[in-house]
């Protein structure tokens, strides 16, 4: 499963466009930590939103259990996650990489960065 990281900024709402262009006809999930305003999504995409908490330290519950929810009900074959800072990006790569979520992702960043675990 393909799965895309934004960091919430100047360029977020560029790169969620372009992740939304990219996978047009898939089935698709967003997951979105702690933001005050959510990206501006079609109704065809879920959004989940995690409480606020690093996604690989305190918050690795909460998407956890979304994930496999998402995965259970919807079944997409891409996922969107939206963090309101990179501080930790290398440490969420590597989480949904690894297949420790109980899916193994291709991690892409909006920084360019892709990282398949193949």
């Amino acid at each position: 499963m393909r799965a895309t990281v934004v960091i919430d900024g100047a360029g977020a709402a560029g790169a969620i466009a372009a992740w939304l262009a990219a996978t047009q006809g898939l089935r698709r999930a967003a997951f979105i930590e702690g933001l005050t305003a959510a990206p501006d999504l079609p109704d065809d995409v879920p959004a989940t939103r995690l409480a606020a908490g690093c996604v690989c330290c305190v918050g690795q519950v909460p998407l956890r259990v979304g994930i496999t929810r998402a995965v259970r009900s919807a079944r997409p074959q891409a996922l969107l996650l939206v963090l309101p800072g990179g501080a930790h990006r290398p440490r969420v790569r590597a989480l949904l990489a690894d297949g420790s979520l109980g899916v193994r992702f291709e991690v892409e960043t909006d920084d360019g960065h892709a990282e398949d675990p193949r």
